[in-house]
Order: structure tokens, then sequence, then C-alpha cells
């Protein structure tokens, strides 16, 4: 894949971009993640893939603001730059709630798959604070996450980047805080707005939504269809890669 940039207010964002011809499916990490994680949908989708390093993550730059509006900004200057009509969207977690927010606002979307995200959140980014802001080892990076009682998750090794000297998060500390301040609440008049096809994604022990939401969310958008994984958390796209990509292959239909 090639890594591109896009400048939005000044500041740069960056994603990857297969450059291939066909429909095209843009994929949204979530907090913490990065572009990367994605990478594994080049096997999964024929047609043309683009991985957004979301503001704040990956090679983009860290933004003065991180509002939902700001995520779903960046989406549509995205898709102006590469002049893209109707692609489908994949979002997990933060990366879940802009990518409907965005099928809410502007409509021209194909299909929208949401990983384990509901439309009430209630959550805290607030342990990140309490990680060094550099590390010797990964095997550091590891220690300090489970000092704090974090999981080390997948998306936390593809996150980090290593200067010569030290190991370090691509991600703002700062502005993850931020971030999930901003996405917690209400977002039902989002949901309840999108016009297409939509695949909701589920573990029944994830930490970041729970059932009874997402049930709703199937019951009061008549376009959803909802896939249940049960025992599995919060990143399907990891515990369940196999399933994930074979759900995300048959609705996409490629």
């Amino acid at each position: 894949m090639q890594r591109k940039t896009l400048q939005v207010g000044g500041q740069t964002l960056s994603y990857l971009d297969n450059e291939r011809a066909g429909p095209t499916l843009i994929c949204l990490h979530g907090h913490f993640g990065c572009a990367a994680m994605f990478s594994f949908m080049q096997h999964v989708h024929d047609g043309r893939l683009l991985l957004l390093d979301q503001r704040g993550h990956g090679l983009s730059e860290h933004f003065p603001t991180y509002r939902t509006d700001d995520y779903v900004d960046d989406l549509a200057a995205l898709i102006a730059h590469e002049q893209i009509s109707d692609p489908a969207l994949l979002g997990h977690s933060l990366g879940g709630i802009n990518a409907y927010t965005f099928a809410a606002r502007y409509g021209n979307v194909s299909r929208l798959i949401i990983e384990d995200i509901g439309t009430e959140v209630d959550c805290s980014n607030e342990w990140v604070l309490k990680l060094p802001r550099e590390f010797a080892t990964v095997l550091d990076v590891e220690q300090a996450l489970a000092a704090i009682g974090m999981d080390f998750e997948p998306y936390f090794t593809e996150s980090l980047r290593y200067d010569g000297l030290k190991w370090r998060y691509l991600f703002d500390y700062d502005g993850m805080v931020v971030s999930q301040r901003q996405m917690n609440g209400d977002h039902w008049p989002q949901w309840d707005a999108i016009t297409c096809p939509i695949l909701l994604l589920h573990g029944t022990k994830s930490w970041a939504s729970n059932t009874a939401n997402i049930l709703a969310m199937k019951e009061r958008n008549p376009n959803t269809s909802l896939l249940i994984y049960e025992g599995a958390g919060h990143t399907l796209h990891d515990e369940c890669r196999e399933r994930f990509c074979a759900d995300v292959k048959n609705f996409i239909g490629n």
C-alpha cells in the first residue's frame, strides 16, 4: 500500500491507499489505533482500500481539537481529495461513531460496517495519562499497561515506533482523553438518520458497548443487519479475524 498525505486546516493527515480499481472501502480505527491495524483488509476487499490515520493517531499530526465533527470533516476531506463517490465505510469504536455520523450527515455511503460501538457511550481514556511517554523496550510497554490494569492489545503494538533510542506511542496522549470525552453521550439522532445498508457487529464481552443498546440499534434502524460474536470482546477483527473477514466480505459482496 502507498503512504499518502492530505492537508486539513494547515495540518497533515496520513493514510494508506492500495490504488486498486473498483469500489472503495474506507476503514477507520478506534482510539489508540492507526491505519495499519486494518491492512489485512487488502485480502478481504477486492477493490480500492483507503486506511486513514485519524487525527492524533498514527502518522497524522496531533490536532488542537478532537470533536466528532472534526473527524467527520477529515473523512469528508479525504473523500473529496481522492474524488470518491459512494464509498463503503468500516469503523471500529471511535471510527464506528465517525463512520455512522458521516453516513447520517452526507448520505453518500454505499454500505456501513460498524464494529462494536453503540449509540450510548460513556467511557474514559484518563488511564493513558498514567503511561510513560517513552519506553526502553517493548516489554516495558507491556508491563506499564499491566500496571494500570490494561491488556496489551495488538493495536497498542501497532501504534508504537522506535526512534533509535526509545519506543514511543504515536497517538496524542492528551488528545485521546479529550476525544473520548467528546465522543461520550447519545448518538441516536445520527443512527436514526442513516439510510444505507448497515452491518453491526458486537462482542458480548465488550467493555465499550452493551448488548441492550446494540439490540435497540437493530430495532430502530430497519437497514441494520446484526451479527453477535458470543464470548468476544471489543476488537473483533483481532479476536475473531477469520469470522470477521468472512462476515465483512459477505456483506460488501466481493
